[in-house]
């Protein structure tokens, strides 16, 4: 009979300090910190660490990649349940505090500004589609709506995020307040080391090649999280009991566990004038929203720049710039929400995860 697939919800626990680098070079008296990892930082670890599992030789199947010109041919010359890896979903990383997911803060959402420099207890307030347009409103699409707040408060955006308690009150059209925020220094800090390049044959530093490198330090109560959906016979080895594996740059491990943190927030039958999508991962449209999708309104930032290393391929991958997580797209009652904002092999990867919740106009 053949294996069905099933979901595994996994925590991933630095044994030290990690470090996740885009691919541009790094060279002496250069400065490089580590960011948060992206979704194929993930996608690819675990992709690694089952290959070798199941006993691949990894450099012989980057030889194969290389020659068959895709992951998924490559795949495809041999059995089970290594040719699984062409159906396996990776969906993360999120962070994961005292055991709950906390998500980045909707684009949406903003704090007042403090005055006089004096840091008060903040209002949280939230944007969203105007019902009329104001006088002269000049839309960047026909029919999209400015967001919007009545009040008189001087607005900014708000850094860090969210609780799964605010983000459930968000999605059903509610205002999150400041205890569902989370600061990211609450989460994690960045340990700045200084490094100086080694003479292998002279066993000796080499001189002017130093460098300083910020890794990635994790709180002791926060770890990485993330979803793998795939065939049980395949993502088993990720299931069992203290495993180690390598993730991001330096060689540096992470431990993985079972993580049985509820679900994610079910709101899609709640009322409202509207449905929304709350990307939790970063996206690549070719634009500000995937062409099918149509929007009263949007909440977005500024794009990330996303390149990487290709381990099969043996370089940079090429540079993408990506609808960042938090981003929110407001859309009609009627609106078609597709299965998938990315294409397949990004929904394999883990990038356009999105979340569904309600608005109402203003």
């Amino acid at each position: 009979m053949a294996d069905t697939t099933i979901t595994r919800r996994l925590l991933l626990r630095p044994v030290d300090m990690l470090s996740f680098r885009d691919g541009r070079s790094f060279g002496p008296s250069q400065q490089a910190d580590s960011g948060l990892p992206y979704p194929q930082t993930l996608a690819g670890a675990i992709r690694t660490y089952l290959l070798k599992a199941h006993g691949v030789n990894v450099r012989e199947f980057g030889n194969r990649v290389r020659k068959y010109g895709s992951f998924d041919d490559a795949l495809g010359q041999y059995g089970d349940p290594v040719k699984g890896l062409r159906g396996m979903q990776i969906r993360g990383p999120w962070l994961s505090m005292d055991g709950q997911l906390v998500l980045p803060i909707p684009s949406n959402v903003r704090t007042q500004k403090s005055s006089n420099g004096v840091q008060e207890p903040r209002q949280i307030f939230r944007l969203d589609p105007k019902r009329t347009l104001p006088p002269g409103w000049n839309h960047r699409e026909p029919g999209l709506r400015p967001l919007w707040y009545y009040g008189r408060e001087s607005l900014k955006s708000v850094s860090g995020y969210i609780t799964m308690r605010g983000l459930r009150i968000f999605l059903e059209g509610g205002v999150p307040s400041e205890e569902d925020i989370v600061r990211k220094e609450m989460l994690y800090s960045i340990d700045r080391r200084v490094g100086i390049g080694i003479d292998f044959k002279q066993k000796t530093a080499n001189e002017g090649m130093i460098y300083t490198a910020g890794m990635l330090a994790l709180k002791p109560n926060v770890a990485f999280c993330a979803e793998v959906t795939g065939i049980p016979s395949l993502i088993m080895p990720l299931c069992q009991e203290g495993v180690l594996m390598k993730f991001g740059g330096e060689g540096r491990y992470v431990e993985i566990s079972e993580h049985d943190a509820p679900l994610w927030p079910d709101v899609s039958h709640g009322t409202g004038d509207g449905h929304l999508l709350f990307l939790t991962t970063p996206a690549w449209f070719n634009g500000w929203k995937p062409d099918n999708l149509k929007c009263i309104a949007a909440s977005v930032s500024h794009s990330d720049g996303i390149s990487g290393w290709d381990f099969a391929r043996g370089g940079p991958k090429p540079n993408r710039f990506m609808v960042p997580a938090g981003t929110v797209y407001f859309l009609p009652k009627n609106a078609h929400i597709p299965r998938s904002l990315v294409e397949r092999h990004d929904v394999l990867a883990g990038w356009g995860h999105y979340l569904k919740g309600n608005w109402n106009y203003v």
